[in-house]
């Protein structure tokens, strides 16, 4: 028994951002994993042919590949809920992990092709580093635009004209495209797509109304339309 509705209180959870401590802590888990999977399999590539594989190696590659899923598990669910975020600096800290994991085991070695491939997972972990800062440079943007079209933009009521859904499956959460409707300053009647995520305990109907801000001077500009209820319900914050 409770007193707090368990379906709300399991909505707020979700819908609170991930801490920048969580973020931290998962990308160490994707470095680490990445590490030990490059040492394991490193280790691997090392041995001669009849000769057995290195303990060390076997617990590298097996211990790694279990943080690498685990953390990747993690960084979905938090890169989801945090704009700022993305699937880049997941990957960019797996594979400079890889490649720092891979080129310790071969000190002192002249393998030239496993030297290769630790340097191509290092310019391929700097390549989804700058994917990812690039990709969350234009969030902000967006987000900012956003901020600014509130500010000065012009307001004016936007109604749903189509919910994107029918009815709930197993989950109690769908991410659809929701469509507005609404009249400019010059009466022209246009319609907007924005992205939500609809919880189970707030449904959003058709004919639901909300705000909408929009530049005047560029009333088609879909990127300077803001509407109030898809922000409130965005995927990533």
């Amino acid at each position: 028994m409770s007193t707090v509705d368990p379906s709300r209180a399991r909505a707020a959870r979700q819908a609170r951002r991930p801490s920048t401590t969580r973020v931290v802590v998962l990308l160490v888990v994707l470095f680490a994993g990445g590490v030990l999977m490059g040492w394991g399999w490193g280790g691997f590539a090392l041995i001669g042919e009849d000769a057995e594989p290195p303990v060390g190696a076997v617990l590298g590659a097996v211990g790694g590949l279990i943080l690498s899923v685990a953390g990747f598990a993690g960084w979905t669910a938090t890169m989801l809920r945090r704009s700022d975020v993305g699937l880049g600096y997941g990957a960019a800290a797996e594979l400079l992990g890889g490649g720092a994991g891979l080129m310790a085991v071969l000190q002192g070695t002249q393998n030239v092709v496993a030297h290769g491939i630790a340097w191509a997972l290092f310019v391929l972990g700097a390549f989804f580093l700058v994917l990812g800062a690039s990709a969350a440079a234009a969030r902000r943007r967006q987000g900012s635009r956003d901020e600014r079209i509130m500010e000065s933009g012009m307001l004016t009521t936007a109604t749903v004209s189509d919910k994107g859904y029918d009815f709930f499956h197993e989950s109690s959460r769908i991410l659809t495209t929701v469509t507005f409707t609404f009249t400019d300053l010059q009466g022209t009647q246009r319609w907007v797509q924005k992205t939500v995520l609809i919880e189970q305990s707030a449904p959003i109907m058709e004919g639901q109304e909300t705000r909408l801000w929009y530049d005047a001077a560029n009333p088609g500009d879909t990127r300077s339309i803001v509407v109030e209820l898809a922000r409130a319900n965005a995927l990533r914050r």
